[in-house]
């Protein structure tokens, strides 16, 4: 991906960070977040660590790809990929943190 960022993706199960990843983000993926798509998708996502965590998530967790994602179907699946997986458990809570 020419123009991506990168994230620190936590994975915590109750407050307790289990494993960590990292996360790449085609521009393009934080730039589709704008306050017209928020307001009908995903409210809360405001910045792009939000919308670095809701992806990873699913990435992770739910074993889907960026076009599986509401919101995202009409994007590549190569425009966001875990770089760095962490270990498979279900119920995470996901923190990014731009690196």
């Amino acid at each position: 991906m020419n123009n991506s960022v990168r994230f620190k993706v936590s994975f915590e199960l109750d407050g307790w960070e289990v494993d960590d990843g990292v996360i790449e983000l085609d521009q393009k993926v934080i730039d589709q977040v704008d306050d017209e798509w928020r307001s009908f998708f995903y409210p809360s996502m405001d910045t792009p660590e939000r919308v670095a965590e809701m992806i990873a998530y699913n990435l992770v967790v739910n074993n889907t790809s960026l076009s599986g994602i509401d919101g995202f179907a009409d994007l590549d699946d190569d425009m966001a990929r875990m770089i760095e997986w962490p270990m498979g458990l279900d119920d995470f809570d996901v923190i990014a943190e731009r690196i």
